[in-house]
């Protein structure tokens, strides 16, 4: 397995959050990449402009809010779709831990 990435948010909101992030896996030319992703408790913004996510819960829960404040509850076992320029926010209270795949869109 290869070594974690270690990381803050890019676009925080709340909280000291650190993320720690494991690519598993990289192909079709560096379009496409999985991986684990984990965060400790914070809000950030979320900017998936260029590139669609899938992601599943592996441990922990946490919200994702939309821009118009729909909120979605995540938990373990809960599959998810970010859409490509999606830009809502996450909410951690204590910790998250998810699989996700990445497919670049341009």
């Amino acid at each position: 397995m290869a070594n974690p990435d270690i990381g803050k948010p890019r676009r925080p909101m709340e909280g000291d959050t650190v993320f720690r992030t494991i690519t598993g896996f990289e192909g079709n030319n560096g379009r496409a990449s999985s991986g684990i992703w984990e965060s400790t408790a914070g809000k950030f913004r979320s900017d998936t402009t260029g590139y669609i996510e899938f992601g599943y819960i592996l441990e922990g829960e946490c919200r994702v809010v939309d821009p118009d404040g729909t909120v979605h509850h995540l938990k373990v076992g809960d599959p998810f779709v970010m859409p490509e320029g999606y830009k809502g926010h996450w909410e951690v209270d204590d910790f998250v831990k998810k699989v996700w795949f990445v497919t670049l869109t341009s």
